[in-house]
């Protein structure tokens, strides 16, 4: 096929195309743009320094509003971004034949179910896109709150539309899909950080209703149904590759599973112990069977069988703080502060060797070291991401390796201190 034929026969697909078919196309070239994107990004910032400072000075770093509690904050860009794509969604919606507004909504509502298949661990999705946690964690909810709202708009046209309604399997099924609003109550931050360790239960658990109940119900819809199953077939790819790579890091050959100990910081472990509540902060040393090169600002996700079949099955993330090798291999190190659920939990088996499985690592590595001063801001257990850094760069100025010359920390603490 000759360039000329081919891009005849592009140009006619793209001409028959609807507006959802074009809405999916654009969705998949976006994400491909930002892979390249990123890329040229990395040869400008180490390049062209001065175009990327501009960049992040006016539209990545400034802030709308400051950080609210339970709410948050957004920069301009997040802004910028959401409002493009929640107004996109709109108008899709929105504009055509009244009549089927309904089904438009549902058919957007599996395109924007897509995304949140790609990724059964949300790091991963951060490790290919080259993006930080928070910003991975943003977009999954933003496309799960667009879903919900536009299944909900789907169930009320469907139920007002002024036909009897009969209890069908489809039917059932339908209407069952909209308990993805079930997933929308316990993700609200403030429900989310009380209840953590439930809100991660419930979620995985509305998830998998949500899914059997989408896939009955589209089983008579074969061109919506196509979307479904490419976002099953995402998921089951994303899967295989985390569990590979699970498999990976926890299975040496000749070496024993992973262990971890925990203990409560004792007044030696810090100079100033007057600074955090030692009674609950557990410093977790996690020996590992496949040792790899620890960079600051990695964290891995942390599972121990003997927490529990809800609680220490499930991973848990945790930066790492430090680390050494020996003869018994890499030893990593983590600071944790005894909460509720799985930290409890560790808590009340401390000074145990637990059989462990380990995550990772993730996470988006910064490089300080082009900065004369470098300002970092912690508060409370916080304290644990920075130091990785802070020893990278003593270190690196003690080996004449780096530009920076002074580190400003300023480290809030809840607690009262006498």
């Amino acid at each position: 096929m000759s360039l000329t034929s081919f891009s005849k026969w592009l140009l006619s697909k793209l001409g028959s195309m609807d507006t959802l078919s074009w809405y999916s196309f654009v969705f998949g070239c976006i994400i491909t743009l930002w892979l390249l994107s990123y890329g040229i990004y990395r040869v400008l910032n180490s390049k062209w320094p001065l175009t990327t400072s501009f960049i992040m000075r006016h539209l990545i770093y400034p802030h709308i509003f400051p950080r609210i509690p339970f709410v948050g904050t957004a920069t301009r860009f997040e802004v910028l971004i959401v409002f493009l794509y929640i107004l996109t969604n709109s108008l899709i919606v929105v504009i055509g034949v009244k009549s089927e507004i309904g089904s438009r909504a549902a058919t957007m509502s599996i395109i924007n179910l897509i995304p949140l298949l790609c990724g059964p661990r949300l790091s991963l999705v951060t490790k290919l896109l080259g993006i930080s946690l928070r910003t991975s964690i943003s977009s999954h909810q933003w496309f799960g709150r667009t879903a919900i709202v536009q299944v909900l708009v789907h169930t009320i046209v469907v139920l007002t539309g002024g036909h009897a309604f009969t209890w069908t399997t489809n039917n059932l099924t339908g209407v069952a899909s909209s308990a993805l609003g079930f997933i929308l109550l316990p993700s609200v931050r403030l429900v989310r950080r009380a209840l953590y360790e439930w809100f991660l239960n419930f979620h995985l658990l509305f998830s998998i209703v949500v899914l059997i109940a989408i896939w009955r119900h589209l089983s008579s819809k074969k061109s919506v149904e196509l979307l479904f199953r490419i976002g099953i077939g995402l998921w089951t790819i994303a899967t295989a590759v985390h569990w590979i790579f699970f498999a990976f890091r926890n299975l040496v050959f000749g070496r024993p599973f992973a262990t971890a100990v925990a203990r409560r910081l004792s007044n030696r472990d810090l100079e100033d112990h007057s600074l955090v509540d030692l009674s609950t902060v557990l410093q977790v040393d996690v020996t590992v069977p496949r040792p790899w090169h620890v960079k600051a600002g990695q964290f891995v996700f942390l599972s121990i069988p003997k927490l529990g079949i809800f609680t220490g099955l499930r991973g848990h993330p945790f930066m790492i703080s430090w680390w050494e090798r020996d003869q018994k291999g890499l030893t990593i190190t983590l600071l944790v502060k005894s909460r509720a659920g799985f930290t409890a939990e560790l808590d009340r088996h401390r000074n145990q060797c637990l059989r462990a499985f380990i995550d990772g690592p993730f996470g988006v590595r910064h490089d300080f070291g082009e900065c004369g001063t470098v300002i970092m801001i912690a508060t409370g257990i916080g304290i644990a991401g920075h130091i990785p850094y802070i020893k990278e760069l003593v270190s690196g100025y003690n080996n004449c390796e780096v530009k920076t010359r002074r580190i400003r920390l300023a480290w809030e603490i809840q607690e009262q201190c006498e």
